[in-house]
């Protein structure tokens, strides 16, 4: 018998939503500051030097150098003053700039703040941190000025970006209170380019920059070079911000630069600009219990691997804006525009319509449009995505397509039930089914011209509009020469439709946002309850459970209908993942063309096409595997991107400096290798094994900067270790009194050398040292060429579907996102505690029953439920009390 989780709704009890949008920052900047700052190369990584531009209307106004004449030697504070002299550019001290030009700009004019990395410019100006409170929590406040009317700034992660803020002061509050404007042109770079961790020379080659990041220098000793290649980062950085602008107007969406954190930033802001209402707006009555049976049935892709350790040849077919085109299929714009959103019962219908399913009824595209529907079911050896914890060690919640049993009701998507029929042949047990129906059209709606497209959302679905004029633009662009600058406006002009469509069609229907804090919470899933224990999840402003659901439950139909299509020719897919599907070669051609009379374009598209044809296949699991050519005993992997996946390997740092810059790949030809015998894993242990698994990341949250508490107490700021310095983390092999040992220590440019030096123990804080407290690289590689995926059964070959027997389901929330790429700060969904249920089942326990669960003694049961019996109450925050609620639910 198994535990499962569904995801759960929660609102504040007797809250207000409140939906006041604070007045935007303007859409652009005539006044910007651009600064860099480079910095000793030890562990506390303080500013050496800086320097910085000030811009109005894109002409030069001011620029200077910036020195901490501390921590330059007599040397240097000579280099720096002669450059300074030379050049003719002003200088000066770290105070003076921040007292003297920042606070009078940022603060005083208003004058947008553009670095790249921003954050760690920022800190290094810094003279304390310390741990913003309230909605800010986990974000830091730096304190750069001893002026009292100059504000702290607060910086928070938010996702993959930071927002940032002055503080509140006297002076700077109430209706008067200046937040200022600061962008992060790497973060602006990261949306609109769509490159991860981008660095400042990527960008400047992507945007052709007139100014280049300079290579091949020196770190740590200032010299004229040094302080050329400074000059140059903000050259360049600055260039970079203006080409970034340049591209962003190609969207034509009235949104200002510094509030865009994502590309979901675009979306929301285009459907904003179209007139187009957020769901709880216009219905603010819908029941909250039916939005919790909605999100129950949320699983987002799929993903798995079925043909595991023994290659055989794949086509990798990829579908066509998978995300759109489902928004398509099931004609769900009209759900984005509608005035109300109504229901019906439909049970009676959906019986009829699953008797139905087959490969050739889902051909009818005209079937799709009666598919919003959920359904409630008693899952009874049904294949249904199943979200639990499938290795049983209690470190993450992994969703796999399992034979599904339960004696209780559940809820699912009508495209899941339908993709459960088509696998299985049989129609599960229906309880009940609703459909939604969209009424009516929002009277706020505009006409606007976005992307250079006019749009009319009442009669354009723009969905359809971007991704057919996106094909247009690619069809266009076949005919022109790669290095022509028509060339490269058409191909940012696709790449901006790629991004907004793609934004719009997905993500920002399903986000919400915790809270740090609980507070008093209802709780809506497969039942609902209230709840002190857990934390609010806040809507974002265009959540809309059911099209988030509905969505990605299409995609998943779709690759279920691949499944089917290739088991009907006689075969098995080796691998799927969102909207791709690996199947045989000689299959390829036939589950293509199957797939093309849904079409749901105007323009011929190919909804399914190869994208890397003919390649061996070689998987280990979920996110781990290559795709490779072999000629003898040599590998080679595709030629325009990377054709493996090494998840849970990203984030290492390069263990070979001066080696292989692609050591990834490296570590696939020796997997590869292993697996056909041409080496042995003695070769691995011997090549790896005085290397050590170590990752690098900043100390971007309060959290981990804690952890450093103990080696900062009583040191001067230049000897701490400060808010987004970089830091290293090592992978415990061993435990230490029972508990595991994660090894946290301080940024050397040497990564392999932290193995041999003092480290924290991120859990505790406490100071260690020794080697055998981290991971070889030989020993990490191996274990994760073994792994297995979970989630199925089987070890070598074609895998099989688990049957996973439901006893109890717990209610989650939001869920972490790439968690085996996260050494530090993972953050589980929190579960939320139903007290009074829990204190029920405890005071149903018997001596016996209570020793299955942890309680040892007659005794100890004895005053958990006599403390029950007095207060109607429990302590669910003790480390005990947690661990037997959680064996409880």
């Amino acid at each position: 018998m198994s535990k499962i989780a569904v995801r759960a709704y929660t609102q504040k009890c007797n809250a207000r939503r409140n939906d006041t949008d604070r007045k935007d920052p303007p859409l652009r900047h005539d006044r910007v500051l651009v600064f860099d700052t480079e910095t000793t190369t030890d562990q506390y990584q303080n500013m050496k030097i800086g320097y910085f531009e000030i811009f109005q209307d894109g002409y030069i106004q001011h620029k200077g150098l910036i020195y901490d004449s501390s921590m330059l030697d007599n040397r240097e504070n000579k280099v720096i003053l002669t450059y300074s002299k030379k050049q003719d550019l002003l200088l000066y001290s770290l105070e003076e700039f921040v007292d003297e030009v920042f606070y009078p700009e940022i603060f005083g004019l208003g004058t947008l703040c553009v670095g790249f990395n921003l954050a760690f410019d920022i800190s290094r100006i810094a003279k304390h941190s310390g741990d913003s409170r309230k909605g800010k929590k986990g974000g830091f406040t730096l304190t750069l000025s001893d002026n009292p009317f100059n504000p702290a700034i607060r910086i928070r992660k938010m996702g993959e970006s930071y927002s940032y803020e002055f503080s509140t002061t006297n002076q700077n509050k109430g209706k008067d209170y200046f937040s200022g404007y600061f962008l992060d042109a790497q973060t602006l770079a990261e949306v609109l380019l769509q490159k991860k961790r981008i660095s400042l020379k990527r960008a400047c080659e992507l945007l052709d920059t007139k100014h280049k990041k300079i290579d091949d220098i020196e770190h740590g000793t200032v010299t004229k070079e040094y302080i050329d290649y400074l000059i140059m980062d903000v050259k360049a950085t600055y260039d970079v911000y203006s080409e970034l602008l340049d591209e962003l107007d190609l969207y034509q969406i009235d949104i200002p630069v510094t509030k865009i954190f994502s590309a979901a930033s675009l979306g929301k802001y285009a459907l904003k600009q179209l007139g187009i209402q957020p769901f709880h707006k216009q219905n603010p009555l819908f029941l909250p219990d039916v939005l919790g049976n909605v999100m129950t049935a949320y699983f987002g892709g799929r993903c798995e691997c079925m043909h595991r350790l023994q290659p055989v040849k794949v086509t990798v077919l990829d579908f066509t804006s998978m995300y759109p085109t489902v928004t398509m299929v099931l004609n769900l714009w009209k759900f984005i525009i509608a005035e109300k959103l109504r229901m019906e019962s439909v049970t009676s219908e959906i019986k009829d319509l699953l008797s139905k399913v087959s490969l050739e009824y889902l051909q009818n595209k005209d079937n799709w449009k009666d598919f919003v529907v959920m359904v409630k079911i008693i899952p009874d050896k049904d294949i249904f995505p199943v979200r639990m914890d499938y290795k049983g060690n209690k470190s993450s919640l992994n969703v796999g397509v399992n034979y599904l049993s339960s004696k209780s009701p559940m809820w699912y998507s009508l495209p899941d039930v339908i993709s459960s029929v088509l696998l299985t042949g049989k129609v599960p047990e229906i309880v009940e089914a609703i459909r939604f129906v969209p009424s009516g059209v929002q009277e706020s709606l505009n006409q606007s011209s976005i992307l250079g497209i006019d749009l009319d959302p009442r009669k354009d679905n723009l969905i359809q509009v971007f991704v057919e004029e996106r094909q247009k633009i690619k069809t266009r662009m076949k005919n022109i020469k790669r290095d022509s600058p028509e060339y490269r406006h058409l191909s940012s002009q696709a790449q901006a439709i790629k991004i907004l469509v793609n934004a719009m069609s997905y993500g920002i229907f399903i986000e919400l946002n915790p809270d740090e804090k609980k507070s008093d919470i209802e709780v809506y899933g497969l039942d609902s309850f209230d709840t002190s224990e857990n934390r609010f999840e806040k809507p974002g402003k265009y959540y809309h459970p059911l099209l988030g659901v509905m969505i990605t439950s299409g995609s998943r139909l779709f690759l279920s209908m691949a499944e089917a299509k290739v088991k009907q020719l006689g075969a098995a897919h080796a691998y799927m993942d969102t909207d791709s599907v690996f199947v045989p070669p000689e299959q390829a051609q036939e589950v293509v063309d199957y797939f093309q009379p849904l079409n749901p374009y105007n323009l011929n598209i190919s909804l399914l096409k190869p994208e890397k044809e003919d390649m061996w296949f070689y998987g280990i699991c979920s996110k781990r595997y290559a795709l490779y050519y072999k000629e003898g005993n040599n590998f080679s992997f595709y030629e325009h991107e990377r054709s493996y996946k090494l998840h849970g390997l990203g984030h290492l740092t390069n263990p070979f400096p001066n080696g292989n810059k692609d050591w990834h790949a490296d570590v696939w030809v020796d997997i590869l290798s292993l697996h056909y015998g041409i080496i042995k894993p003695i070769d691995i242990e011997e090549k790896y094994s005085n290397l050590y698994a170590v990752s690098k990341l900043t100390v971007s949250t309060s959290n981990v900067l804690k952890r450093f508490k103990k080696m900062n107490e009583g040191k001067p700021w230049s000897k701490q270790i400060k808010p987004f310095n970089f830091c290293l983390v090592g992978f415990q092999t061993i435990k230490d009194d029972g508990q595991v040992i994660k090894p946290l220590a301080p940024y050397s440019k040497d990564y392999q050398k932290i193995v041999y030096d003092i480290f924290l123990d991120y859990n505790t804080g406490r100071i260690m040292q020794g080697s055998h407290y981290f991971k070889s690289l030989n020993m990490t590689i191996l274990q994760y060429a073994d792994h297995s995926e979970y989630k199925y059964k089987g070890k070598i070959g074609q895998l099989k579907r688990r049957h996973i027997h439901v006893d109890s389901v717990i209610l989650i929330g939001k869920e972490a996102n790439n968690i085996d790429d996260q050494p530090l700060e993972i953050y589980p969904a929190q579960i939320f505690l139903n007290k009074k249920e829990i204190m029920d089942k405890i005071m149903e326990l018997t001596p016996e029953m209570g020793r299955t669960v942890g309680i040892a003694y007659r005794g100890t049961l004895n005053r958990i439920q006599e403390r029950i019996r007095q207060t109607g109450d429990i302590n669910l925050n003790a480390k005990f009390m947690r661990g037997l609620a959680d064996k409880l639910m």
